[in-house]
């Protein structure tokens, strides 16, 4: 008899090689498809049920005339799926895979009924869930990749469009040109940032413990309607439940270095220790009805690491206390050195300890009330702390920092199906985002100190961050024929709590001036008491899917944000802002923030198309949208810092400034130095566009190759106001200092190629390539949270050149291979000897590589045009980010290439004259490139019929490639300038890492 063809291409309205069609809170799946019978006809009326073959779970729906169906808030998980009709035998489709935030299109041909009651078909070979800028990696991908520190957030830079700068973290992973506060983080469909800024801490590796993950998804860019709070990569991670069987583990993951290889830094391998343990149990409360899954996961690293900093010589010690004695407590904080790198300057070589402790647990329980509702709850807590060296500009001395963070994230939702065709989703969430960090500075100040030349010796303070999110979320899908109507709100209340002791910094421009005591420029705060700053924001989307022919797919959205303002709960919080408070600067306490924008639409289109002539095998897909962003809620905080002293001093306008500077501090005009936020400011928006072409290849493989671009306006300014006048040396608000300004004015953009080769699990095999050519272009800001200070602030446009974080090559591949061997294989299928040894064997890999980020070339520069400075001056009192004089015909790379201790050619560029700034663009010149392959082997068995094992071991960094980070780039620093003194990662997770060699063993029931 004749089967049925099945077409298993993503036929879903996306914005680009699948989008998806995720849900709003992108937790759940969706099935959809054409029913036809042998003649090609379409067939209405034909039920289609889904049963999850975990816990017994069903849904239906009847094909509409047009032959389409869609089941729509699918929980992720394998089913089984069976169409049945009138005349017709009956089709089955096993192992129909649903993963997050994916359309999947099954479609079907029915055959007149005779012969065999039933047809069955394994669906395995059709879960291609192929997306070239977005992704799907279920949790047996998570558990068999070599998975470095246990932190899922490794897995998000081997997605398509991600660039990762080295830590492999929430922090260092941005996304197809956009800023690291534009990426957005929830976890089954809930916030789960860490509220002050997006991104956890990075030794925060266990908020969302890796065996709590069914699946996460990462989408970069083009999402529909339903999805993207945010305009920057969307990731979203779903959480394991319990089933109708009891299962569960135990596991412990261990490594030392005595299987590592030699930090390429560092003179001698430092020590290093790392457990990670724990266990999860899931099963039954009551068959078929309630389910429960707990998981915990605990952490305790010790590890040696090298310090590299740059301190005065005993000779200019002994100069500095005989000038200026004042100055012999400082000195006393700078470690003794091992080697002179000039008469002043000397590089000191020491092993500083990380310590790492951490605990997290994740329980979820389900229930179904009935066919039509059923709810869950899930509540995940985590406690990390981290005692590290403080790092100054890539350089360490003996100045230490300990953070503890304890984020908390719960959720409770309730799905009622009303019909086959309407469905609602009502969810309530909570999430808790807190870190505390003290440094503990050598010197005991409330100041950083810095002389140009040497490692800055940081400030000792403590600082306290802790928001709450509080989410409700009502979705409502509706199927009406061959359109699948969805709507959606969000209301979310942020909290956000923050103070600080006082700081401050003292900054000396040249050694000279640092002998005889000549401070360049200085600040300082008073002690900042915990405020608390409130908003409300809303979020609304209105979005049709219409299947407009069995080949045709358009997607029609609009998304609405309402991103409020600020307000501080006891009135204290003091707006500044000129250009709505007139000359006097500050609003008054309990001003507002800022005017509201209420207009925030961001329309959103997409089409697919699966071409006939093409036997339905590619996808060609277009999209544009429109992505409304609010950054890093740590950006809007500026009006609380004007609640307390806050003041700005430089050697241009203070004569004889000196340390100490209390004394300064009384009765000097001009030195108040509030915090500007620009009170009419709009929200940041970007314009994404992209078109693609992906292709069923033979081997169950998805060939992608697209094209996106994007345009970012409004972003986040970071800039100085009120400078010095050049000629008359005033400024035109004579009772205040510089003023740091915050707006949205910057502008980015992004073009990138992207081509992707996937395969799902299948036979085995599982594996994903991605390489992109990419560009992206700045003035300043490729988004929120990043923001450069501009060297001109009267020039921003001076600023455009490649981004911070522009790589423009970046590939990426992974891959996961079970042998042929064991039960149910193709080899040595029966019990015995050969099969117990050489059965359950798999082996996993991840290369990742990319081309080097740009450098930024600088030059220390004087705040004062007259005295005794050695160092040339701008004239407006400015010196934040200045960059030298290109010097005409001489090569930036030195003769010879370039070195791990000559890096930059110093030739290449001059100091600035007085009175001008350096002709140098900005980011003009490269880092090093990385690469680097982790592989790992896996050996499991049976032991009993219910009890089994796993044995582990993995290697990261396999080739022990060195992984250098970028060089020193200050030419005022001419003992170090162009020398590399650190990897990208000085930790033991992530990029950057000598080869390290973990084992591991699980049990298993």
């Amino acid at each position: 008899m004749k089967r049925p063809k099945v077409v298993s291409l993503l036929l879903s309205s996306v914005l680009l090689v699948g989008g998806l069609c995720a849900h709003a809170q992108i937790d759940r799946g969706e099935l959809s498809g054409t029913v036809k019978e042998t003649t090609g006809k379409v067939l209405p009326g034909i039920r289609v049920t889904a049963v999850q073959q975990s816990t017994g779970l069903e849904r239906s729906a009847v094909s509409s005339r047009d032959g389409f169906y869609t089941l729509t808030e699918l929980p992720v998980g394998t089913y089984t799926v069976t169409l049945t009709g009138s005349g017709f035998q009956r089709l089955i489709f096993t192992n129909v895979v649903e993963t997050v935030g994916q359309t999947r299109t099954l479609n079907a041909t029915l055959n007149i009924a005779g012969g065999s009651e039933s047809i069955v078909v394994s669906a395995q070979a059709m879960d291609h869930t192929s997306n070239a800028l977005g992704s799907n990696m279920e949790q047996k991908q998570v558990q068999q990749l070599p998975l470095n520190g246990r932190n899922w957030s490794t897995l998000t830079a081997l997605v398509p469009g991600a660039i990762d700068t080295g830590g492999s973290n929430q922090r260092t992973i941005r996304f197809a040109g956009r800023g690291l506060d534009d990426n957005n983080f929830t976890y089954d469909g809930i916030d789960a940032t860490n509220i002050v800024n997006q991104a956890q801490q990075p030794f925060v590796r266990l908020a969302v413990p890796a065996d709590s993950i069914q699946e996460f998804r990462i989408d970069t860019m083009l999402f529909t309607a339903e999805k993207g709070s945010t305009p920057g990569g969307q990731v979203a991670v779903v959480s394991r439940a319990g089933g109708n069987d009891f299962h569960g583990n135990v596991f412990e993951y261990l490594r030392n270095d005595v299987f590592d290889a030699r930090e390429p830094i560092a003179a001698s391998k430092p020590p290093f220790r790392l457990n990670q343990f724990g266990g999860s149990i899931g099963g039954p409360l009551c068959r078929d009805r309630t389910f429960f899954y707990f998981t915990y996961e605990g952490l305790r690293q010790t590890l040696g690491q090298p310090l590299i900093g740059f301190v005065p010589t005993a000779a200019a010690r002994a100069q500095v206390v005989a000038q200026s004695p004042v100055l012999a407590p400082i000195l006393a904080a700078y470690p003794a050195a091992q080697v002179n790198l000039s008469s002043a300057v000397a590089q000191f070589t020491g092993e500083g300890t990380q310590v790492d402790n951490e605990d997290s647990g994740m329980v979820r329980l389900d229930h179904r009330f009935s066919a039509r509702d059923t709810a869950y709850l899930r509540f995940n807590y985590d406690a990390a702390i981290s005692k590290a060296p403080l790092a100054s500009g890539g350089s360490n001395l003996l100045d230490q920092v300990e953070i503890s963070s304890r984020p908390v994230n719960g959720t409770i939702e309730y799905l009622h199906v009303f019909s086959n065709t309407l469905i609602n989703e009502a969810k309530f969430g909570f999430n808790r985002g807190n870190v505390y960090t003290q440094n503990l500075a050598q010197t005991g100040l409330p100041y950083s100190i810095a002389v140009s030349g040497f490692t800055t010796l940081a400030t000792n303070q403590f600082k306290i961050g802790v928001g709450n999110s509080f989410s409700y979320i009502d979705n409502l899908t509706w199927n009406r024929s061959n359109h699948t109507f969805k709507f959606g709100a969000e209301v979310r209340r942020i909290q956000l709590n923050q103070g600080n002791t006082d700081s401050g910094t003292i900054s000396y421009s040249s050694f000279s001036e640092f002998t005889s005591n000549q401070v360049n420029s200085a600040s300082y705060a008073a002690q900042l008491p915990v405020n608390g700053l409130r908003k409300t924001v809303v979020y609304a989307f209105a979005q049709d899917e219409w299947k407009f022919s069995p080949d045709l797919t358009l997607n029609l959205g609009v998304r609405y944000s309402f991103f409020n303002r600020f307000h501080e709960v006891l009135g204290r919080a003091i707006p500044f802002d000129f250009a709505t408070c007139g000359p006097q600067g500050f609003c008054g306490a309990g001003a507002s923030f800022g005017r509201l924008n209420t207009l925030d639409f961001g329309p959103r289109v997409a089409l697919a198309w699966a071409p006939g002539a093409f036997s339905g095998k590619t996808v060609i897909r277009t999209g544009f949208g429109v992505y409304h962003g609010d950054g890093q809620l740590d950006d809007q905080n500026l009006p609380i810092n004007n609640e307390v002293a806050r003041y700005a001093l430089s050697a241009a306008t203070v004569p004889n400034l000196s340390y100490p500077i209390g004394p300064f501090l009384v009765d000097t005009p001009g030195i108040v130095s509030p915090r500007e936020m620009d009170r009419r400011r709009k929200d940041a928006y970007v314009m994404q566009w992209g078109a693609s072409i992906q292709r069923e290849l033979p081997a169950d493989v998805i060939g992608t190759l697209s094209y996106v671009g994007s345009k970012g306006t409004r972003l986040l300014t970071t800039s100085y106001i009120n400078l010095l006048d050049p000629v008359t040396q005033t400024r035109q608000y004579a009772g205040f200092n510089q003023v740091e300004y915050r707006g949205n004015t910057n502008s980015s953009y992004f073009q990138g190629l992207v081509t992707s080769l996937q395969r799902n699990f299948t036979r085995g095999l599982v594996f994903a390539v991605h390489y992109m050519y990419s560009h992206e272009i700045d003035q300043d800001a490729a988004g929120g949270g990043d923001s450069d200070f501009p060297q001109n602030p009267a020039c921003p446009a001076c600023e455009r050149a490649s981004g911070d974080f522009d790589a423009r090559h970046t590939f990426s591949t992974n891959t996961v291979y079970e042998l042929p061997v064991g039960a149910n294989r193709a080899l040595l299928s029966q019990p015995g000897i050969l099969r117990a040894l050489f059965g359950g064997w798999q082996a996993s890999a991840i290369v990742t590589a990319r081309t080097g980020l740009p450098i930024n070339v600088t030059v220390d520069r004087s705040s004062s045009c007259s005295g005794s400075s050695s160092s040339t001056c701008t004239g407006t009192g400015y010196t934040t980010n200045q960059r030298p004089d290109r010097v005409p015909g001489v090569s930036i790379t030195p003769a010879g290439g370039s070195s791990i201790q000559s890096w930059i050619n110093p030739a290449a560029f001059a100091v600035p004259a007085n009175y001008t700034y350096g002709n140098l663009g900005r980011n003009a010149v490269r880092g090093p490139g990385i690469w680097q392959a982790d592989a790992g082997v896996a050996k499991s068995a049976s032991l009993t019929e219910r009890l089994g094992f796993q044995f582990r071991a993995e290697a990261f960094n396999v080739f022990n490639r060195a992984q250098y980070g970028l060089p020193l780039a200050d030419i005022s620093s001419a003992a170090n300038f162009g020398s590399i003194i650190a990897t990208v990662n000085s930790g033991p997770v992530g990029t950057g890492t000598p080869r390290q060699v973990q084992f591991a063993i699980r049990l298993f029931f």
